[in-house]
Order: structure tokens, then sequence, then C-alpha cells
């Protein structure tokens, strides 16, 4: 890994390897002895201690008496998705009935806002305030909103 992080510090300077390693390499005093680490120093001004960056530096040795924490770790989000908490509320969107509940997306949110078009009725409207591209409602709501979009042709008869 030190290896890996002199490699990328020499590509972003435009240097070697071997620079990097003895521009940034410094000894670092632990318990047991000094060990090898990359560092790097900015000094803040007279008032401010120096920030310092270090790579390294930690010894890796066996600690005999070491106490182990192994809870699992706890999960805070739910499981299920906005969407699947709405469809499994099994009630209607737009009119509250709790009969044959599917889900009506659309393509884009972008669709819903286009200028110069006529009022939009009352599903897409409300589809636009929450920025959803989904909408829960019941199936007689659901086949009104698809045949209020289909398109009408003229017979030329």
């Amino acid at each position: 890994m030190k290896l890996s992080l002199a490699k990328t510090l020499a590509d972003k300077h435009r240097s070697s390897v071997r620079k990097m390693v003895r521009k940034y390499q410094t000894v670092v005093t632990s318990p047991h002895g000094t060990l090898k680490a990359l560092e790097v120093i900015q000094p803040r001004g007279a008032d401010k201690k120096p920030l310092v960056a270090r790579f390294g530096g930690i010894e890796l040795r066996r600690q005999k008496h070491a106490v182990m924490n192994d809870r699992p770790p706890q999960v805070y989000n739910s499981l299920r998705s906005e969407l699947i908490r709405r469809l499994l509320a099994d009630e209607c969107e737009l009119c509250g009935s709790e009969l044959n509940c599917e889900v009506h997306h659309i393509r884009k949110l972008a669709d819903l806002n286009q200028p110069g078009r006529k009022e939009k009725p009352q599903w897409a409207k409300r589809m636009a305030a929450r920025r959803r591209k989904t909408l829960v409602v019941c199936q007689k709501c659901h086949e009104e909103i698809h045949r209020e979009r289909s398109p009408r042709h003229k017979s030329t008869t």
C-alpha cells in the first residue's frame, strides 16, 4: 500500500517513485522501536500547530491481551424501500380505495413539467409535487390515467 501511495504521488507530481519516497519518507518512533512512514507537514502560521498527514508508522503486532468487541453492526435503516412501503399500504394515492392497487410509472419527471401545455391532471400534479416517478393507484384510476394519456386519433373517413 505504501508503494501504491508513492506511485500515485509520483504520477500526480510528474516525478519518479524514488524521488517521492526520498522526499516524504520519515522515521517514526514507537514503543517497540522505529518505523518508516510517509509524512507531509503543512505549516499554518505562528498561532496554529502544523497539519501532519502520515501514512504508515503503525506497527502490526499481535496484542495478546486485546479486548475484542464482536457485536454485529446495528442497521438503522429499514429494509424496505419507500415504494414497497407505499405498495404494502394497499391504498390508492388518488381516491383512497383499497381494491386492486397497482403502480403507475412514468419515464422521467421532466415529462410532467413541459411548458406550454394544458393544465396538468391531478395525478401529474401529485407526482410532480412529490418528485416521484411512481404513483400507487387502484385499477380504476390507473385505467383513467392511461385513457386520458392515450393519443386521440382522428378518423379520416
